[in-house]
């Protein structure tokens, strides 16, 4: 069976995440009902991981199975009008049948916009926090963010999980201006659940000078759960874009 990525894109504040599950909506759940209607057959999706629920993504990866060669051109309009506005197919490749979605990803970005002011334009996928930040030292923790790290400060357990470490590429804080929210860039190798979401909510605590810099560093250093800051709200996180070699 031919094998086929798609790049995919969605605003994922009405969907409990990428992954099916019964009695709530997803993001694979609704592709691959599109595709039973287009194919006239199950089609299983295969995603580069999981999103949790309410949060969006700018480059989703996934493969599927499909029973014969396509046109991509065409399946891509097929599309439209089977998927709710908020979920896009933007991309759709022949690949090796060997190329896996998942296991074959090198990096992932994820992007966390935040703003404390109101952009209406932008704000489906924008945390608001009413505060001022200290960027200087929010990216001096950050800059603790790179090579291999054990996450349980900032993940719960997970006994599916072999273990929590993860292989960090770059972690920084942009500022944004009048019309731009302001954003935490962090690529990393994977991610576990909720921890972007964690990581940013210690390092908000950093901004608003409830947490030191030293402290933030110590969760890295002896990992704590417990005294990690609040995991920040999921709705501006965004799955930015997933690399291959």
């Amino acid at each position: 069976m031919p094998r086929y990525r798609f790049l995919i894109e969605y605003d994922g504040k009405r969907f409990s995440g990428w992954q099916k599950q019964p009695n709530a909506p997803t993001i694979q759940e609704e592709i691959e009902k599109a595709l039973k209607i287009i194919l006239r057959q199950e089609i299983s999706v295969t995603g580069s991981g999981r999103t949790d629920a309410g949060v969006h993504a700018r480059g989703q990866v996934a493969h599927v199975d499909l029973p014969e060669i396509i046109d991509s051109d065409r399946l891509l309009k097929n599309f439209f009008g089977l998927l709710p506005q908020s979920i896009s197919i933007k991309k759709i490749d022949k690949v090796g049948d060997d190329f896996h979605a998942r296991f074959d990803a090198t990096s992932r970005e994820y992007r966390y916009y935040f703003s404390n002011k109101p952009l209406p334009l932008s704000s489906n996928c924008i945390t608001y926090w009413w505060h001022s930040f200290d960027y200087k030292r929010m990216n001096e923790a950050a800059s603790f963010l790179k090579g291999d790290i054990d996450c349980t400060s900032f993940t719960p357990f997970d006994e599916e999980q072999p273990h929590l470490r993860c292989i960090f590429f770059d972690a920084f804080f942009t500022k944004g201006d009048e019309n731009f929210p302001d954003c935490f860039t962090i690529k990393a190798n994977r991610f576990l659940r909720s921890l972007v979401r964690s990581l940013m909510g210690s390092l908000m605590q950093v901004g608003i000078g409830k947490m030191t810099v030293e402290e933030f560093k110590t969760l890295i250093t002896n990992p704590d759960r417990t005294k990690a800051g609040p995991t920040a709200p999921p709705d501006g996180l965004v799955l930015h874009k997933v690399s291959y070699d």
